[in-house]
């Protein structure tokens, strides 16, 4: 209860403090929280093994059943998301085509390299923290809780906060019944993508770029 705690003072300070930050910011805390979590992996698994200790089926079969759900929901949410699309096109595409808009180049590059970010993303939200909240509260106070916590670090960009709060339920819920990340992560990565192009409008290549020091671009 004090590690949590710790943690979500530490997130609320944080956020309150740095509304706008640059990139690599968010990159050097999730290196520190990569840190936080390889030093108490072990203590992680046996607080999974003593919340969940015996999982139905075996490994492959979970893992099946987990992309199964997470490509549903996927598919789901992307088909909101282009109606979304071709409803509120941002000022920033206004004049591109919406076939270039959903099947551009840029578009399937992000998803690749956003797969990693995502599946970190995942390992940090359901695997850590989710792992720890069940031992504090009821099932679904703990997803709901890790939810709210994955949407809040998308503050003060509250259109994407209310997507990432219904897909943290879903992609949480997923993993207490299945404990697959890979899945849980390719969604992730696929709608993220799908949310910057099609509704927003932003090149994530582009943005991701402008990040890198001038050596590298």
């Amino acid at each position: 209860m004090l590690e949590v705690a710790a943690l979500a003072l530490a997130t609320a300070v944080f956020l309150a403090t740095f509304r706008v930050r640059a990139s690599y910011v968010d990159f050097a805390l999730a290196a520190a929280a990569v840190a936080l979590i390889v030093a108490t992996a072990r203590r992680s698994r046996r607080l999974w093994e003593i919340a969940t200790p015996t999982l139905e089926g075996a490994a492959r079969a979970r893992y099946r059943s987990a992309a199964l759900l997470a490509a549903a929901f996927t598919l789901a949410a992307l088909a909101v998301l282009a109606v979304l699309a071709f409803g509120w096109p941002p000022e920033s595409a206004a004049g591109t085509p919406m076939i270039a808009r959903l099947f551009t180049l840029h578009f399937f590059a992000a998803m690749l390299l956003y797969f990693p970010w995502a599946l970190l993303q995942q390992y940090i939200f359901q695997f850590y923290l989710f792992g720890r909240l069940l031992h504090l509260v009821p099932l679904y106070v703990a997803i709901a809780l890790t939810a709210a916590v994955f949407a809040s670090v998308h503050f003060p960009r509250w259109p994407v906060m209310s997507v990432t709060l219904v897909a943290g339920c879903v992609w949480t819920s997923i993993y207490y019944r299945h404990r697959a990340l890979l899945p849980l992560a390719a969604s992730h990565a696929i709608l993220g993508a799908a949310l910057h192009y099609w509704v927003f409008g932003h090149d994530l290549l582009a943005d991701w770029a402008n990040v890198l020091p001038s050596w590298l671009r």
